[in-house]
């Protein structure tokens, strides 16, 4: 007796276990996790034993298909039904939602029902359900559809220096675990190095570089199967040039060598570069602008102020530096050949690199040849052209450039230059100046030193200077001076 009570009792339990298991998933809600402004599906699909039935030629005809959504957003909250599929695949879909809402992707025919949100929105949150009636059988869904917030965030926030640190930090406001948390960088995925330490939903670089700034990729999975990706752009604050940088100017000109803060940080008060000047020049102060632009201003560059200059700035306990070199074009008239009878203009950059090369262009005259190379010789074609312009590549790229104007510049030599027969006998001519101004120098000197001599002369013998004196000016000195100063 003691038996059968113990059988019956275990075979209650086993009953209400089954009920139980049988009932709890129309009970269960199921949650849905999606992000806003992309697509979510609402799951709703046959079992494989329906999936059989529905398979059927007339299933389609017969099946109808109800979508509620829990409204409490009113005083009166209540279900109402938001997409419905009558018998013969009659559709109605509330008018504020028909663009964005689509049921099941693998079709009536093979029990998908579920429904698709393209793309859900905040407003779509809360409970669902949903029921299938087919023949004598039915299938009812119920479901929980919640919206997370994705976020990347930077320790410390905001652009980061150059050299310096920064921990970012991938998350989703979902209460449960993620399977994983992958890195990733242009769909490249980040593994550990001595640059980038991946740590679950960490990522720690530790020297920041110029190479690190731009996107960076995290994507969330759960093990329901749910992922979701968030991109954090990372901007790293460096001095511009990044690389070190030559400006080529032409000799007197204007230049300004640059240096700014990338990305722009606007006006910031008290924030000055310091320039050092080549060959130990000393320094200058520099303050920014508006654009945190800290560019030195040369005024008519000469060959002395040629060199490499470094820009300083202390920003955020860290020392940032950009290198700009400043090489100088100069144009020379140059005489060459045993008699320096052969004239020409000769181009220089300094300083130097070996990388580039020279080409002269003539302005005026598109049908001169264009010699290559730093010499120019000045034939009679060449002095009819009043402008030339030596030019300055690396490969096929100019990056600077120097007109010389023999018009404007053709002054003392540069002007016989460009009239080989008014020079005849123009060399002469100075010679001929400078024997001229010798010989009056002479003259006047040996005037003077005359004059000198006669004056003492005549001071020590009065009587030989009264006999020398005119007669007719003597008698009117005697009028004019009675008295005669030697008496005997």
């Amino acid at each position: 007796m003691l038996w059968e009570v113990r059988s019956l009792t275990q075979l209650l339990l086993l009953l209400l276990v089954a009920r139980a298991g049988t009932q709890m998933p129309s009970k269960e809600v199921q949650v849905v996790w999606a992000k806003e402004g992309f697509p979510v599906q609402l799951p709703c699909i046959l079992s494989s034993i329906q999936q059989n039935f529905s398979r059927g030629h007339s299933f389609i005809w017969k099946v109808t298909v109800t979508w509620q959504h829990w409204q409490d957003r009113t005083p009166q909250a209540r279900w109402y039904t938001v997409f419905r599929v009558g018998p013969g695949g009659l559709r109605s879909v509330q008018l504020s939602l028909k663009s964005r809402l689509q049921l099941g992707r693998l079709g009536l025919h093979q029990g998908d029902f579920s429904l698709w949100l393209h793309p859900a929105r905040l407003t779509d949150a809360g409970e669902y359900r949903a029921r299938v009636q087919f023949e004598n059988d039915d299938l009812r869904c119920h479901l929980c559809l919640r919206f997370g917030q994705a976020s990347v965030t930077a320790s410390p926030p905001g652009p980061i220096v150059i050299s310096g640190l920064v921990l970012l930090n991938c998350s989703f406001n979902r209460p449960d675990l993620p399977e994983a948390v992958l890195w990733s960088r242009g769909r490249v995925p980040i593994t550990p190095s001595s640059q980038h330490f991946p740590l679950g939903s960490l990522l720690f670089l530790p020297h920041v570089t110029l190479s690190d700034a731009g996107p960076w990729n995290c994507c969330v999975v759960y093990p329901d199967g749910f992922s979701v990706s968030i991109t954090h752009h990372l901007k790293v604050l460096g001095l511009e040039p990044l690389t070190p940088k030559t400006v080529y100017v032409g000799e007197g000109s204007k230049v300004e060598l640059p240096c700014h803060l990338s990305p722009a940080l606007g006006t910031m008060p008290g924030l000055i570069a310091q320039w050092t000047l080549p060959w130990g020049r000393g320094s200058c102060l520099v303050s920014g602008d508006d654009k945190s632009s800290f560019a030195l201003r040369l005024d008519h560059v000469s060959r002395a102020q040629a060199g490499t200059y470094n820009c300083s700035l202390s920003f955020q306990g860290h020392q940032l530096n950009a290198v700009v070199t400043l090489a100088v074009i100069t144009v020379t008239a140059k005489s060459f050949g045993s008699s320096s009878s052969r004239k020409g203009l000769l181009c220089e950059v300094t300083p130097m690199f070996g990388q580039e090369h020279l080409q002269w262009i003539s302005l005026d005259n598109q049908t001169l040849e264009n010699p290559p190379g730093p010499w120019l010789e000045l034939g009679d074609e060449e002095l009819q052209v009043d402008r030339w312009q030596c030019q300055v590549y690396q490969g096929a790229q100019q990056y600077g450039a120097v007109v010389y104007n023999l018009g404007l510049q053709g002054t003392g030599a540069q002007l016989s230059e460009r009239n080989p027969k008014a020079t005849k006998g123009g060399k002469e001519l100075p010679v001929i100046l400078s024997l001229g101004i010798l010989f009056l120098l002479l003259f006047g000197v040996g005037a003077a030193v005359f004059r000198f001599r006669q004056g003492q002369f005549l001071r020590s013998f009065s009587a030989l200077e009264d006999a020398a004196q005119n007669p007719q000016r003597q008698s009117k000195a005697e009028e004019m001076e009675p008295e005669c100063p030697c008496q005997s």
